[in-house]
């Protein structure tokens, strides 16, 4: 490993990167969670409500730390491949809990 300095030379490409694969990984978060703990579909529920806040707390998360990425490619592939994770173990685990 080189140890490069952090910079915001591409900080457009990094926040970009939060924002369109970010915002999938947080409603992937919320899918997994939501299918975990069985909630339904009506909003009044407590764990309906969960979820909802859920995907803001994970989405400023991964808006906040966006930054301290060393280049926007590298920001887009990471959290490109954590949403890809997210919405593959989604899908494992619809197969597994319908079968």
């Amino acid at each position: 490993m080189t140890n490069r300095p952090l910079t915001n030379r591409q900080w457009l490409a990094k926040l970009v990167a939060a924002i369109v694969p970010g915002m999938m990984f947080s409603f992937g978060c919320m899918a997994v969670v939501g299918l975990l703990c069985h909630a339904t579909g009506e909003a009044r529920t407590v764990s309906s409500q969960f979820l909802m806040w859920l995907v803001v707390l994970v989405w400023l998360c991964v808006m906040g730390s966006c930054f301290l990425f060393r280049s926007g490619l590298c920001a887009w592939v990471v959290l490109g491949g954590a949403a890809t994770v997210v919405w593959a173990l989604f899908e494992i685990l619809v197969k597994v809990t319908t079968a």
